[in-house]
């Protein structure tokens, strides 16, 4: 967990380092139990979760290709169901805008997967306060310059007040509060991977989802204190974006 933070005041940063996609896609222990939730999603609310255009065809026939190059067997139809994480397809305009194609989003943290298909990136990002400004160009620059063969992994964090991983917003879970106790949160990771579709010029979108008690988190010094570094300098549009506002004192004297 302490790879999260970074010293300094609270930004949004590419964080990126390589890695390798086959090992990022194929099973890790405890996904046997992420494939059952994932199920039931998918069976729920199969057009709130899987969503695919006709364009991103050929950018899932591809995924499913290299899955089995990795030695993950799929098939295409049932790929929301095959494997763990979550992933996305976006394929860059002639202007090297990437668009969001489609994908499996079983687990979304807030926010209403099947809203954003067809759009383009900056839209996507459009909601997010200062991260179009800070990394909008150099993110676009590079999911276009992609390498071949290589995974591109980075995290993003939050905290919410569930440990449910399905947090889409259509669920109405309950937020934090300003009284919440350290046993009503809990820290959630997205580890996220961008991988080069060859073929068609697509790229792929990973996430795998991590949750884990804010108790457990503040065992670790090193998480603990970037932790509580990012609460106290980040801007408060940031933190209503990421629905600390309420719970942001709060969160700091807990973790202090």
């Amino acid at each position: 967990m302490d790879d999260l933070f970074y010293p300094g005041p609270f930004e949004f940063r590419m964080g990126l380092e390589r890695g390798e996609p086959g090992a990022f896609f194929c099973a890790w222990p405890g996904d046997e139990a992420l494939l059952a939730k994932r199920g039931q999603c998918l069976a729920g609310h199969p057009k709130r979760h899987d969503v695919l255009l006709p364009e991103g065809e050929p950018l899932r026939a591809e995924f499913t290709r290299m899955l089995a190059e990795w030695g993950v067997a799929a098939k295409p139809a049932a790929l929301g169901q095959a494997i763990a994480p979550d992933w996305l397809l976006l394929q860059p305009t002639a202007a090297g805008m990437p668009v969001l194609l489609g994908g499996c989003v079983c687990f979304p943290s807030s926010w209403a997967f099947e809203e954003k298909v067809g759009r383009p990136l900056d839209w996507i990002h459009a909601v997010v306060p200062t991260l179009n400004e800070k990394l909008g160009e150099k993110a676009r620059s590079f999911l276009t310059k992609l390498q071949l063969g290589q995974a591109w992994l980075r995290a993003n964090w939050g905290l919410t007040a569930s440990p449910e991983l399905n947090q889409h917003p259509a669920l109405g879970l309950p937020g934090l509060t300003p009284d919440v106790g350290l046993e009503g949160v809990w820290f959630r990771v997205e580890r996220q991977a961008l991988v080069a579709l060859p073929e068609t010029g697509g790229i792929l979108f990973g996430i795998r989802l991590e949750v884990v008690p804010l108790a457990r988190l503040r065992e670790n010094q090193p998480a603990r204190a970037g932790l509580l570094e990012a609460l106290e300098t980040m801007p408060d549009k940031i933190a209503d974006y990421k629905n600390l506002t309420p719970a942001r004192g709060q969160l700091i004297r807990l973790l202090r």
